[in-house]
C-alpha cells in the first residue's frame, strides 16, 4: 500500500494529494461525474421515442380538396367581403358567362408521301398521300403526368348576388357594391347586394 501511494504521489498532482492521502473530496466529485455521465447516456437513450407500430390498415389522410378558378373566386370574396365592418355572415354567388378554357402543348407530326404510277399506256398519275399526327405534351411532376399548359383562358363574369346580414343598411350595401367592384374589375350594375332574412 505504501509503495501505491508513493507511486500515486509523483502521477497525481498535489491537489490531489493532502498529506499522503487522496483527497476524498475530489474522488467523490470525479466518480459523481462519472454516474452523471452514465446516466446522461441512459436518459438520452429512454428518450428517444420508440418506433412507431405498424399497422396493416391504410393510413388515412385528409387530402385538400383542388378548387375550380371559380369556387377560389367565390370563396375569396366571401372571405373578403366578410371582413367589410357591419357585413356579419356573407354569402357570394357568382354567375359565369362560360367555364374556363386551357390550351395545351402539342406536338405535330406531318408527312407527306407522293406516289407517282405509269399505266400500260405510258401515263403518269401521281398521288400525294399526307398523315398528320399530333400528340399533347406531358410532363413528369410527383411520378404524374400532366399536360404542358400554354395558356389558360379565364371565364368573364356575368353578374355576383351578395346576401349579407348587414346589407339592410344602405351604407354598408353601398360599401360591398364597391368592394365588389374593385374586387372583381366589373361594373355597379352586375352586382346585386341583399339582406339575410333573420
Amino acid at each position: 500500500m505504501e509503495s501505491f501511494l508513493t507511486y500515486a504521489k509523483k502521477i497525481w498532482p498535489q491537489q490531489l494529494l493532502k498529506d499522503g492521502v487522496i483527497n476524498t473530496r475530489l474522488i467523490w466529485l470525479g466518480l459523481l461525474g462519472i454516474i452523471l455521465l452514465v446516466m446522461g447516456g441512459v436518459i438520452d437513450r429512454q428518450t428517444v421515442s420508440p418506433s412507431p407500430k405498424v399497422s396493416n390498415e391504410p393510413l388515412k389522410v385528409a387530402v385538400p380538396v383542388n378548387l375550380s378558378y371559380e369556387e377560389a373566386i367565390e370563396g375569396k370574396l366571401t372571405h373578403t367581403l366578410s371582413q367589410v365592418k357591419g357585413a356579419g355572415t356573407v354569402v357570394v354567388n357568382i354567375t359565369w358567362e362560360n367555364s374556363s378554357t386551357q390550351e395545351h402543348a402539342r406536338n405535330i407530326t406531318k408527312e407527306s408521301k407522293i406516289i407517282q404510277e405509269k399505266d400500260t399506256a405510258g401515263g403518269v398519275r401521281s398521288t400525294t398521300e399526307t398523315k398528320e399526327s399530333t400528340q399533347i405534351l406531358v410532363s413528369k411532376e410527383n411520378n404524374m403526368d400532366h399536360p404542358v399548359l400554354v395558356k389558360e383562358i379565364k371565364p368573364m363574369i356575368k353578374g355576383v348576388l351578395v346576401i349579407a346580414d348587414g346589407a339592410y343598411d344602405s351604407n354598408i350595401k353601398a360599401v360591398l357594391t364597391k368592394a365588389v367592384e374593385a374586387g372583381l374589375g366589373i361594373p355597379s350594375y352586375k352586382i346585386t347586394v341583399l339582406a339575410q332574412k333573420k
